[in-house]
């Protein structure tokens, strides 16, 4: 597996049951042992149980989240030691550009890189997906800006842009403009019941829901081409 990582983005809860079911053989089955990195807070425990059950009903053999510090840093050596451990890691949602604050910029950004690449199952929902290729297309959603803000990715993917929450925030229109400014040709938009399978760098298939692929086919006009990958299960 070593160079051709296995990549579960998602948008939402709805999710999370059928991401497991792969995500979890994986990372190991009853071995696994799943570093859950999130964005932290006051009360980032209530948060858990949700990312966590589907994974207990699968007979993981541990479960370790990772939260930054009451300053809002990680320590290092702390978080490194868990994510060596790990044989899965899974990126939380919430504030996206926390989270690539935290983990898609050095050095935990090449210590989870390094992981993947050597064979660990990734799989990210909302913000653990946009921060997944190396061109991170934060919404207005997240930021309040009026339109889509480009940052670094922890660049798990090339060549393509990830749209969350797609057709519940008619995602569109702002995948559309991160794809112009960064010149990518293909983008991805997840649906709220959807995952999206990458293996060694390619769209495999969609689990639970509807993942649309994106073609841009003309960067000055926006005009584009979307086809629907609709899970079979």
């Amino acid at each position: 597996m070593k160079g051709k990582p296995l990549l579960l983005l998602l948008s939402g809860s709805a999710a999370f049951g059928a991401a497991a079911q792969v995500f979890v053989p994986a990372a190991g089955g009853s071995e696994a042992r799943i570093a859950l990195l999130l964005q932290g807070g006051h009360d980032w425990r209530r948060y858990v149980p949700q990312y966590v059950e589907p994974w207990i009903e699968a007979g993981i053999a541990g479960c370790y989240p990772i939260v930054p510090q009451e300053n809002g840093s990680l320590q290092f050596e702390g978080v490194r030691a868990r994510l060596l451990d790990a044989t899965g890691i899974f990126v939380g949602g919430g504030h996206t550009p926390t989270y690539q604050r935290l983990y898609a910029t050095d050095p935990i950004r090449s210590v989870i890189r390094e992981r993947i690449l050597h064979g660990v199952p990734y799989a990210g929902v909302s913000a653990g997906a946009l921060i997944a290729p190396q061109v991170c297309a934060i919404p207005p959603e997240d930021t309040g800006d009026p339109s889509v803000r480009i940052v670094a990715g922890l660049g798990l993917m090339q060549d393509c842009v990830i749209g969350v929450h797609f057709s519940e925030w008619n995602a569109l229109p702002h995948v559309l403009e991160a794809m112009a400014i960064t010149r990518t040709a293909t983008a991805w938009g997840i649906d709220e019941d959807a995952c999206a399978l990458f293996e060694g760098g390619r769209f495999a298939r969609a689990l639970g829901g509807t993942v649309h692929e994106i073609s841009m086919m003309d960067f000055a006009t926006l005009a584009n081409e979307i086809t629907e990958h609709i899970s079979s299960s």
